[in-house]
């Protein structure tokens, strides 16, 4: 072996370690008595101690399908004509100039169908990709296709599917059964379930309510944990403060959304909170609980960002 390849092995090793530790305890300290509640939402605050290596870093150099969509920078189109062939993949054209960040669970109406992206993406700008979707509006392929539009975030337990599940029939269960709970069974679409007025406005209270009660806490916030009822949603722990910030609205989507479909009275204690923050960022036991509950968010080989999944106490 070249000493070269002893140096770049030595380089990347210390590089891993670095990032593991700048999203496990002691690094980061779980801050229950500063939980915020409303209705059937709680949001437990992930605070970092220690200053990470990039503790200031933002997406300066990237942008998101919500700003590349409205700027008309980025186009999406369909595959072509065949419903079986084409169902599960979309065009996206990036001509922005910069990166373009595409979330799992990011919403997208229009087209023959409505979809959701199946998985957390980076493409170049001047390029056209070839990008993974599923349907989530079961019951339509128009003939015709209509100009695409953004729509938000799916809840987190339909995200939960969407990243572990890999499978359209799933995804369209996990619809079928919101819809049903609902009492919105005059629609397959899950978008416009979403867009139903009530919905939306139940919605939209509880993103202003912790937007507020969020940006009006001190500068060391860098991720949240999320529960309603005896469910945690999941979590969320971002490299900075900065990405978090700048990442949130569309965090809120996602939980706020899964508190109004599916939530319940959130406990008073934080028991379980507790115990899953112990798996999720202890060293000893986070990397066997994101292969298997979480993921984890890489920019340019930087780890910026873990996600934990919903479970069920």
């Amino acid at each position: 072996m070249s000493k070269y390849l002893c140096l770049a092995i030595l380089f990347f090793t210390v590089v891993a370690a670095k990032a593991q530790t700048d999203f496990t305890f002691p690094s980061l300290v779980v801050e229950y008595d500063s939980a915020l509640i409303f209705r059937h939402l709680k949001l437990i605050p992930v605070k970092r101690t220690e200053q990470a290596a990039d503790s200031n870093f933002k997406m300066t150099n990237a942008i998101s399908l919500k700003t590349g969509m409205s700027k008309g920078t980025v186009k999406l189109k369909e595959r072509g004509n065949y419903m079986m062939d084409n169902i599960n993949v979309l065009f996206v054209e990036n001509k922005s100039g910069k990166d373009l960040i595409i979330k799992s669970g990011e919403i997208v109406m229009g087209g023959r169908q409505d979809r959701v992206f199946a998985r957390d993406t980076v493409l170049a700008s001047g390029k056209q990709h070839l990008v993974p979707v599923y349907c989530i509006e079961e019951n339509r392929w128009s003939a015709t296709e209509k100009k695409f539009t953004y729509r938000g975030s799916t809840g987190s337990g339909l995200q939960n599917i969407i990243d572990t599940a890999k499978n359209q029939t799933a995804v369209w269960d996990e619809i079928r059964r919101l819809l049903k709970q609902n009492n919105q069974t005059n629609s397959s679409s899950y978008a416009v379930m979403l867009g139903n007025k009530k919905t939306a406005d139940t919605s939209n209270q509880y993103i202003r309510y912790f937007l507020e009660k969020l940006r009006s806490r001190d500068s060391s916030i860098v991720g949240i944990i999320a529960s309603t009822g005896n469910k945690i949603l999941g979590a969320d722990v971002f490299i900075s403060t900065s990405l978090f910030y700048q990442t949130l609205p569309g965090l809120l989507e996602k939980y706020c959304a899964e508190a109004v479909l599916s939530g319940s009275n959130p406990s008073a204690d934080y028991s379980r909170e507790q115990s899953y923050a112990n798996e999720l960022l202890s060293p000893s036991t986070q990397a066997a609980f994101l292969s298997k509950k979480g993921k984890r968010f890489f920019y340019k080989s930087l780890l910026i960002q873990i996600t934990g999944y919903s479970i069920l106490y």
